[in-house]
């Protein structure tokens, strides 16, 4: 059986539309029932988009030590958090769902973050009202 993200993979990354954040929620809402808001950043701006996940995009989210399926991911360089995407399960080890500037939509093994200049910051659940 084909998993549910492989109907995102190969989805153009747009600055507002489908970048990481825009992407994510989207996923959040189609697949998981989440209603996020709307986080207003640069996309093509790191400065901007550390910002964000600094003044507000965590807020009503709690983090977690093991991810479960439709989780945040939240990623970095260095531990400058500019990145999310959604911890997904294919397989038993499990990665990283995120739109990528250049890249669109794709799918990136936990273990393999590191290969695209992320570091895995935390993983995050959202908080039941």
């Amino acid at each position: 059986m084909t998993h549910w993200a492989t109907h995102y993979i190969g989805q153009p990354w747009v600055s507002g539309v489908s970048d990481c954040w825009h992407f994510a929620r989207r996923v959040w809402a189609e697949r998981f029932g989440i209603d996020v808001p709307v986080v207003a950043v640069d996309a093509v701006s790191p400065l901007a988009g550390r910002r964000a996940f600094r003044d507000g995009a965590r807020a009503g989210w709690v983090s977690v030590s093991d991810p479960v399926e439709g989780d945040a991911v939240l990623m970095g360089t260095g531990d400058r958090p500019c990145h999310v995407g959604l911890w997904i399960t294919p397989d038993a080890a499990g990665g990283v769902l995120h739109s990528v500037e250049g890249a669109g939509v794709i799918f990136t093994p936990g273990l393999r973050v590191r290969d695209l200049g992320y570091a895995i910051l935390g993983f995050y659940r959202r908080a039941q009202p």
